[in-house]
């Protein structure tokens, strides 16, 4: 009889102690969420796609530099509003470590190979900080995929009912195949029915449809482009791809001169303040432009009404610019690029349309021999800098808070053909084209 009291004691004892510790583990994490809400996330595409502000105020120096110049006004005034009130919780912080604390260090110089660093040397500092940036990727991914996150952020109303895999599970080689077969398209006059406003101005065939290359490179906008003398390399490539309004001018010896293709979010397109109709930056290349729809939507419904209207200046470009070469990407693309990462994912992504930078990849891929990408994963010039172009700094340029961007990077790097010496040090990686690929 004993012994049964004992075990039902023990038994008793470890519920309610299991029982404290589940409390505590919900607590602690609601807690963070109620920080989070403190300065929350604002979910508008206007600032999360282009000025990845992300919610975050500019850093002090950054304001301190341009005294609150009209730059800082625009990148910040709808991060705040003017009647927003915050809630302080006071005296209820758990007593360990906040998970999400990272030790990922930026704008440090102590992983950097120069001229005259040994070789074993170089190779245990990139050793060392690859492992520190994809242990930082996981820690995004962990944190994103949050259950006190993933409930409320789906404006897009994303229904994901598929198998999640591991693609470390994968060879570089499985998972190619399977971005192959995801359907990347961008808009022809026969996608739409004749009825529709916008057949007329479409172009018969598909973005460089029947066309093919042999060295391609997309270059990010990344701060870590700033001072890296990849301007040669990047103007060696047959085609070169750019995002939104990223500038070459003065900038030429570190991003290069040549500009092939622009990928551009809607706002590019739509905004007086880009003035796309009218300028240089957008003459005499080829233009992709995207715009996310819902989950679900038909054509025609995203036609009607999309989430910023760029059909007024497409039209437009079509029209007045003799052998206009825009093109539009087939929204259902995104999401078909969206559930690839999924699908190829253990954690719950957000979702949100990948970034541009990934769109760019999957267009490229089966028009070319191979494709490079420059500072897509952060080098070790890595910087709180968020663009080469401009001197405002964020750290949430860098890992991204609204696309699946630590995904998108981690999937990358595991098609790459670069050794890590190129990937962290120089900045590059190399995918190789759809072409030459046994699937």
């Amino acid at each position: 009889m004993r012994p049964l009291v004992v075990t039902i004691w023990v038994f008793i004892n470890l519920l309610f102690f299991g029982m404290c510790g589940y409390m505590y583990v919900l607590w602690s994490q609601y807690w963070l969420y109620m920080v989070g809400e403190v300065n929350p996330t604002p979910s508008p595409y206007d600032q999360q796609i282009y000025f990845y502000n992300h919610g975050f105020m500019p850093t002090e120096k950054y304001v301190q530099v341009h005294k609150y110049n009209e730059q800082a006004k625009l990148r910040t005034k709808d991060s705040l509003k003017e009647n927003s009130t915050y809630t302080f919780i006071k005296d209820s912080k758990p007593r360990f470590p906040n998970v999400r604390n990272s030790d990922f260090e930026l704008d440090t110089k102590k992983y950097r190979c120069r001229r005259n660093t040994k070789e074993f040397d170089c190779h245990s500092r990139t050793k060392e900080y690859k492992e520190k940036l994809l242990r930082e990727f996981g820690r995004v991914l962990l944190d994103e995929s949050s259950a006190f996150k993933s409930g409320s952020e789906n404006p897009y109303n994303v229904q994901f009912d598929g198998v999640r895999q591991n693609f470390e599970d994968k060879s570089p080689q499985k998972l190619l195949c399977e971005l192959k077969t995801t359907n990347i398209n961008t808009l022809r006059r026969s996608d739409l029915p004749l009825e529709s406003y916008l057949r007329p101005y479409l172009p018969k065939r598909s973005v460089f449809e029947n066309k093919s290359f042999n060295s391609c490179v997309i270059v990010s906008s990344s701060g870590a482009l700033y001072n890296s003398n990849l301007g040669k390399f990047i103007d060696s490539h047959d085609v070169v791809l750019r995002f939104n309004n990223a500038v070459t001018k003065n900038f030429e010896k570190d991003v290069g001169r040549k500009t092939t293709v622009r990928v551009l979010n809607s706002q590019v397109v739509s905004k007086q303040q880009f003035q796309f109709l009218t300028s240089s930056l957008y003459r005499n290349i080829t233009i992709v432009a995207w715009d996310p729809s819902n989950y679900s939507s038909e054509l025609e419904e995203w036609i009607r009404k999309p989430e910023y209207n760029l059909f007024e200046n497409y039209i437009e470009h079509r029209k007045t610019i003799e052998k206009s070469r825009f093109y539009l990407v087939n929204p259902s693309s995104l999401w078909n690029l969206w559930r690839f990462l999924q699908s190829n994912s253990m954690n719950r992504l957000r979702r949100n349309p990948p970034s541009s930078g990934f769109l760019g990849l999957s267009l490229l891929l089966p028009l070319c021999e191979f494709v490079d990408l420059v500072e897509y994963i952060p080098s070790t010039r890595v910087t709180k800098r968020c663009h080469y172009y401009d001197a405002e700094e964020n750290v949430a340029c860098t890992f991204g808070v609204w696309h699946p961007l630590a995904a998108e990077k981690m999937m990358t790097y595991h098609m790459n053909i670069m050794n890590d010496t190129y990937v962290f040090q120089k900045g590059i990686l190399r995918i190789p084209g759809f072409k030459k690929l046994n699937c």
